[in-house]
């Protein structure tokens, strides 16, 4: 129950007793010889000369059981009044003055967070330092951690604060609190208000479904990373150790991401628990532990790092990523003073440390940028309109399958990619419409040669992301049992399959053309 209830009932439950007391009062006088008070405006007058301690006498009870009450007006005056001044002042510091603040605020871009700790507080700040337009709302906590002018605090929901803003545009709500569950509670009733809703949550993660957008801080993080950190030509050897959600993420999307041209191959060394990984994604970890040297190669190691000094020594980049700070630290310490190589060390903490290259810190993370996620929803959706036109198909995002949803969303991660490998440029780090435009321009030029490896690259990338979600081969289609018939090498498809992932790299243009991203 917020304040503002909690105040209307106890306004509520005065005003009864009083009710009861007058009743009572007029009741015991209004027939008695020789009362003064005979009618209910009578017994208000008396009450409120005695609550008040004025006390003029004009009127007075005569029975027993008016005097009874006279007293209890009398000894309730002081506390009935400083109840009722206390409630007064509550409600206009706790609900009218912010209402009215955010009255004033009606014209700018409300962000509503429905709890403050430090982490949404982190993505507040970040919010009004890219936004000087923006109005930040808090719901009531006894966790002040930002400040200002365009910081209110009320207990609202997202109903009344459609309401007070007129309508639902220019208000986003984002539930960023401990728990997940509940976070993810809140965002369904919000999203069904049509308010564009974003929800810190590990149920139905990286999901895009009308004015619901879910994502995790696992997913976060590994996002960002990719995007961040590319993978240069020099780097084939990764090894990461971790046990953790976060590992087991970065793991995955790192499989899917980084998916290259035919003879640039990576090697994945993975120190840790890996026993969810495995379960979860059985068709990938057959394919890729497999030992064919034409795919990406994963080792998951059950001993510890410290039994392989040669794979630390001749890795190319090592990824430290517990879900702890403390053990990432320690980790890092270890293999600095005791373990010569020459990789580039990253290391996960929620708090940068001088001098580590570190990643996934809560002021890199919990930024609009990451939480609205704005250019990779747009693009996902855009492929998915594109290709929808190319093939003569109706239907739009929303008609799509959760398989055929996460699918759009694996190509959009990939399209930064594919740009890197048409520009011969691995720094690049954003999607532009200038760099899509140049990149379509090189592939639109390119020789036979050239285009059957982006159709390659592009087939691998596709088959990685089925296989990641335990797709196997079989003549037959069958959705329901996820078998497909181009789950094959890409040399034993045919000319018209092959076609198919050429188109992959012809929305290049139509990501341009739309400014999409």
């Amino acid at each position: 129950m917020n304040s503002r209830k909690r105040n209307i009932r106890i306004v509520a439950a005065i005003i009864a007793a009083y009710a009861a007391v007058l009743v009572l009062l007029l009741a015991a006088e209004s027939k008695a010889e020789g009362s003064s008070i005979h009618s209910i405006g009578d017994a208000i007058w008396y009450s409120v000369i005695t609550l008040t301690t004025v006390g003029y006498g004009d009127l007075s009870p005569v029975t027993p059981a008016g005097k009874a009450l006279g007293v209890i007006l009398a000894l309730c005056s002081l506390g009935v009044f400083t109840a009722l001044v206390g409630v007064l002042i509550s409600f206009i510091s706790g609900q009218a003055r912010p209402r009215f603040r955010l009255r004033s605020l009606r014209d700018r871009r409300w962000y509503a967070i429905s709890e403050e700790n430090e982490q949404s507080a982190v993505f507040a700040g970040s919010v009004l330092a890219d936004d000087p337009d923006a109005a930040i709302i808090f719901r009531r906590s006894a966790e002040n951690r930002i400040g200002g002018r365009a910081v209110v605090r009320l207990d609202c929901n997202p109903e009344e604060l459609i309401d007070l803003k007129g309508s639902g545009q220019d208000i986003k709500y984002f539930c960023l609190g401990e728990d997940s569950w509940e976070n993810y509670r809140q965002a369904t009733d919000a999203a069904g208000l049509d308010i564009d809703t974003y929800c810190l949550t590990d149920f139905g993660s990286d999901e895009i479904s009308g004015s619901l957008h879910t994502f995790s801080k696992k997913e976060i993080i590994s996002r960002c990373y990719w995007r961040d950190h590319p993978l240069r030509k020099d780097e084939k050897t990764i090894v990461l150790i971790g046990s953790g959600k976060i590992a087991a993420e970065l793991l995955e999307r790192g499989l899917l991401t980084n998916v290259f041209e035919p003879g640039r191959y990576i090697c994945y060394h993975v120190f840790g628990d890996s026993s969810d990984f495995r379960k979860s994604h059985r068709e990938a970890v057959r394919t890729l532990c497999g030992g064919d040297p034409e795919d990406d190669a994963l080792f998951l190691h059950e001993e510890c790092w410290e039994y392989h000094p040669e794979i630390i020594r001749n890795a190319d980049r090592i990824i430290i990523c517990e879900d702890d700070d403390r053990s990432d630290l320690a980790t890092y310490k270890e293999i600095m003073m005791l373990f010569p190589t020459a990789a580039k060390v990253h290391v996960r903490l929620n708090n940068t440390v001088e001098k580590i290259s570190c990643f996934g810190s809560s002021k890199d993370i919990f930024t609009m940028r990451a939480f609205v996620r704005d250019d990779i929803n747009r693009l996902a959706v855009t492929l998915n309109d594109i290709y929808n036109e190319g093939s003569g198909k109706t239907g739009g995002w929303s008609d799509l399958s959760d398989h055929l949803k996460r699918s759009n969303i694996a190509a959009a991660d990939h399209m930064i990619v594919k740009v890197r490998y048409l520009l011969d440029d691995d720094s690049i780090t954003e999607l532009t419409e200038e760099n899509c435009r140049r990149a379509y321009d090189v592939f639109s030029d390119a020789d036979p040669d050239k285009r059957d490896i982006c159709r390659e690259m592009e087939h691998r990338r596709w088959m990685r992301y089925h296989q990641m979600y335990n797709w196997t081969y079989s003549p037959e289609r069958n959705d329901l049992m996820r078998r497909h018939p181009m789950m094959l090498p890409y040399s034993e498809l045919s000319e018209e399959d092959k076609e198919k992932d050429a188109f992959a790299w012809e929305m290049l243009a139509g990501v341009a053309d739309r400014s999409a991203v």
